[in-house]
């Protein structure tokens, strides 16, 4: 089965494995507004006020990232009320061309937590268009504009389902390849991806002090269930692999899972890919090889 490819949460349509683009659907001030006092709000999709709070435009932030990609955020600019109020009488007019505006950013975006609240100002570089961010050089806007970024960190902050494989760092010390079309999710202290037919369980565990990776994988696996397709054992680098795989009924059904253990001296990663269809052994084996221990 290939990877499922998601389409855009934003407005349904194809993503492309390169260029992202990403919403915010909200200002950050009117998130502590239950959702019927945010609807009851003035505005529309691109400008919003609320008594108290404040007023906001909507704007683009392009990221330039490693690779030749780029990640287009669209933040809210929280800004004057009557600066607000000329954007919304010239929004359809000719007159929006040379719309300029000048506030703070109203979200916090990662791995930018720091830029609420940052100084900004925007300009019209297309008429169809909502205004771009602009900022003045030395500040943390400009650098978050001219830079360029990772990659990986930066996709990896994003928790719905991507075009395209991404490099996921899950704790300090473990990082493996989240699949593309495979979503990010939390539950309590754990984190797993899901998409159509695919899911991967993770489990980081600590491991006794001076213990061979080796031991503790078999200490781990020797309740195990016997019958099983096929295993594999791998030993690189330092670090040592376990897998085996087999079917299991689950909601009334075959699902197919595969166990795999990565360990080093220290620590352990148990990872429990479960799919549908067993031609995506492939796929759940690459997973678990792609599993890799990080510094720090």
């Amino acid at each position: 089965m290939p990877d499922h490819l998601p389409d855009c949460p934003c407005c349904g349509g194809a993503l492309s494995p390169v260029d992202f683009a990403v919403r915010s659907t909200w200002p950050d001030p009117m998130l502590a507004l239950t959702p019927p006092e945010r609807e009851a709000t003035w505005g529309n999709e691109h400008l919003r006020a609320a008594e108290g709070i404040g007023a906001f435009v909507r704007c683009l932030m392009p990221v330039s990232l490693t690779g030749g990609g780029t990640l287009e955020y669209s933040v809210w600019l929280r800004v004057p009320a009557p600066m607000l109020r000329h954007a919304s009488e010239i929004w359809e007019a000719p007159e929006y061309a040379d719309l300029r505006l000048e506030g703070t950013v109203a979200n916090a975006v990662q791995p930018w937590a720091e830029m609420l609240g940052a100084p900004a100002r925007a300009e019209v570089r297309e008429p169809d268009s909502i205004p771009y961010l602009v900022a003045d050089e030395g500040t943390l806007m400009h650098r978050i504009l001219h830079d360029e970024w990772d990659r990986d960190d930066v996709l990896s902050r994003l928790t719905y389902a991507l075009p395209t494989p991404v490099r996921q760092r899950i704790t300090t010390r473990w990082s493996l390849d989240r699949s593309a079309g495979l979503e990010l999710r939390r539950h309590e202290d754990r984190i797993y991806f899901t998409g159509p037919g695919r899911t991967v369980h993770l489990d980081p565990l600590g491991t006794p002090a001076g213990s061979p990776p080796a031991d503790v994988i078999r200490d781990l696996t020797a309740d195990a269930p016997r019958d099983r397709d096929g295993e594999l054992t791998e030993t690189t680098d330092g670090t040592h692999r376990y897998a085996f795989w087999r079917p299991a009924l689950g909601d009334g059904r075959i699902l197919h899972n595969l166990h795999g253990y990565v360990a080093v001296p220290g620590d352990v990663l148990h990872l429990v890919c479960v799919f549908d269809d067993p031609a995506d052994l492939p796929w759940a084996q690459h997973v678990w090889r792609s599993v890799r221990p990080e510094k720090g």
